[in-house]
């Protein structure tokens, strides 16, 4: 039989079932593991009920504490918990207690993966059922539960899920195996529609009617989703599931879904303001060898590693992957001294006690980005130096000799390439914040120093300052990081233009080959011995960095509609952030 022949019956056949009448549809159907709120009108608070062997229960409230709420939370999609509560304080549920003594860690995908005793283990009464109260998520932030779909089923997906729901004629069986969980699940499907998935390598050289799989257990939520896909070709993914999914299709040969979910990372990593998902990843992608989602990790963490430190997920990062973003040159951050600071919490929540490993994480700071008398400040206030003094010493010697030597000897006896001597991207005095939501007239936004964080550094408290003839903005900064420049200062204009009509009218020369464009032009002479590497930051909904481009020749240029960006915008951007990063000519 000739394979579009096959096919075609197949497809027939699913539909014939489908409408013969014998099939009655169940697709919201509840899996092993999902999480439903009961007993308040609050959409985001009640009593937690867990799905498992074919019926809801409630959990116990033993133990129950913010870390096992926030993972009910995040699994629904919320921002977070904020309470957990204990004693049926959204009533009393009926049906079985299924969990008990859940510990949660706080970075699981789902509560079934959280230590307990044991499904329906468990010496409680519904007067101990556990409640929770959920953070609403705010507005512009998307949902950790937003779906993405992927469909190769050629319109016949909702046929075969109908097919796939009512177990009708099942010929093949799927078995489940989770290496620390002793219960099995089986899942029956039809293995002439399963055989039209040309990928299923593994169904071509099995004879049988039933194929085992061995899923990870914090995967096991997931699996029928996969299945399903293998089924029909079509499945929906969120934050929660992707990582699973991708390392089940990778497991399972069904690379189209493989390549899917790759692409997808980067859409799922701004999703998580806890930056639990972006850790798990990153530890994922390490496990698999995964170079490239591993860049892609380490870049957000790196563009958006203020508001990271600010977090739990901060204190995660083990001391190699410590190291490993440490090195880079592209942290944005306020400034050098904030991140031997953040360094410090690390190692004192971390307990960090051997010398050596500290030591190679302070080789990480670029001392000589530190102006003199924030060295100063710094071995008066940080434990680090009194634990450290001699490696502290040492990186003072090499920062003093850079403040304080002039250029044309400094690089005869200095590598001036190095690393030490490049600047982040510092957002407080090299920095300036610009808004282009407010045009015609262009209001200009400069930091006070002072972040309340929404989400990822979403700034409330900024100078104001409006402009209602002249499109650009004109600021100042230090001329160079050296402290021989610090009685010179550098300007710098300022200018955004979103098309080429906006910029005609404001009476400027307009060549540029495509729109946005953001300016930033040196307004004084920048000497011979200094060049200026600049950067423009690319703010997503006012909440997280999502793209980074150079200006070159003085212009940056924004990506379209956010959809060419590192990690897509689901929005136009409207708020930027010009960065100034001077270094002494590298010849």
């Amino acid at each position: 039989m000739k394979e579009g022949c096959c096919h075609t019956g197949v497809y027939v056949l699913a539909i014939g079932i489908i409408t013969s009448g014998f099939i009655s549809l169940n697709a919201s159907a509840a899996k092993s593991g999902d999480i439903r709120l009961a007993g308040s009108s609050n959409p985001n608070q009640g009593r937690v009920e867990i799905y498992f062997g074919d019926q809801w229960g409630t959990v116990c409230d033993d133990n129950w504490d913010k870390n096992d709420a926030f993972v009910v939370c995040l699994s629904l999609g919320y921002a977070g918990a904020k309470n957990a509560y204990v004693g049926a304080a959204f009533g009393k549920g009926s049906g079985p207690i299924l969990l008990d003594d859940v510990n949660c860690q706080g970075n699981e995908s789902s509560l079934a993966n959280c230590k307990h005793r044991g499904w329906g283990v468990h010496d409680c009464q519904h007067s101990e059922d556990a409640g929770v109260e959920c953070l609403e998520p705010k507005s512009g932030i998307p949902s950790t539960l937003q779906m993405y779909e992927f469909d190769r089923s050629s319109d016949f997906s909702s046929h075969l899920n109908k097919l796939y729901d009512s177990k009708l004629g099942c010929d093949f069986y799927f078995l489940i195996n989770a290496p620390k969980n002793s219960s099995s699940l089986t899942i029956c499907t039809h293995k002439l529609i399963l055989s039209m998935n040309s990928e299923l390598k593994f169904l071509k050289e099995n004879d049988a009617n039933n194929y085992s799989m061995t899923v990870e257990e914090e995967c096991l939520p997931y699996i029928d989703d996969f299945i399903r896909y293998l089924y029909s070709r079509h499945i929906k993914i969120t934050l929660l599931s992707a990582q699973c999914i991708h390392k089940m299709a990778s497991s399972y040969g069904a690379k189209e879904l493989q390549e899917y979910c790759g692409q997808l990372f980067s859409h799922l990593l701004p999703q998580d303001p806890t930056f639990k998902s972006q850790v798990a990843f990153y530890n994922y992608a390490l496990e698999t060898g995964d170079a490239l989602l591993e860049e892609l990790c380490l870049q957000f963490l790196a563009w958006n590693l203020e508001a990271f430190t600010k977090s739990l997920a901060w204190f995660d990062l083990n001391i190699k992957q410590l190291r490993v973003l440490l090195e880079r040159s592209d942290l944005v951050i306020p400034s050098e001294i904030f991140l031997l600071k953040a360094l410090e919490a690390w190692t004192l929540k971390r307990k960090i006690s051997d010398p050596k490993n500290v030591s190679e994480l302070l080789d990480c700071i670029r001392f000589a980005m530190m102006p003199p008398d924030v060295l100063f400040e710094a071995q008066l206030n940080l434990t680090l130096y009194e634990t450290h003094e001699d490696k502290f010493h040492s990186k003072y010697v090499q920062a003093l000799i850079f403040h304080t030597v002039p250029f044309q000897k400094l690089k005869q006896h200095t590598d001036l390439s190095k690393e030490a001597y490049t600047p982040r991207l510092y957002t407080d005095t090299w920095g300036y914040l610009y808004n282009s939501s407010y045009q015609p007239s262009t209001i200009v936004l400069r930091a006070t120093g002072h972040h309340d964080y929404l989400r990822y550094g979403s700034y409330s408290r900024y100078q104001h300052q409006t402009v209602t003839s002249n499109p650009s903005i004109t600021f100042t900064t230090p001329k160079h990081s050296s402290s021989l420049y610090k009685s010179e200062t550098m300007s710098w204009s300022v200018s955004y233009y979103s098309s080429s009509e906006s910029c005609r009218n404001l009476g400027s020369s307009c060549s540029y080959d495509t729109y946005p464009v953001l300016l930033l032009s040196p307004q004084s002479y920048t000497g011979s011995d200094i060049q200026y590497e600049n950067k423009a930051l690319m703010v997503c909904n006012g909440f997280y960095v999502s793209d980074v481009q150079d200006f070159k020749n003085n212009v940056a240029v924004v990506p379209q509609n956010g959809s060419q960006s590192v990690f897509p915008c689901s929005s136009k951007y409207s708020v930027y952030r010009y960065i100034v990063r001077p270094v002494y000519f590298r010849k």
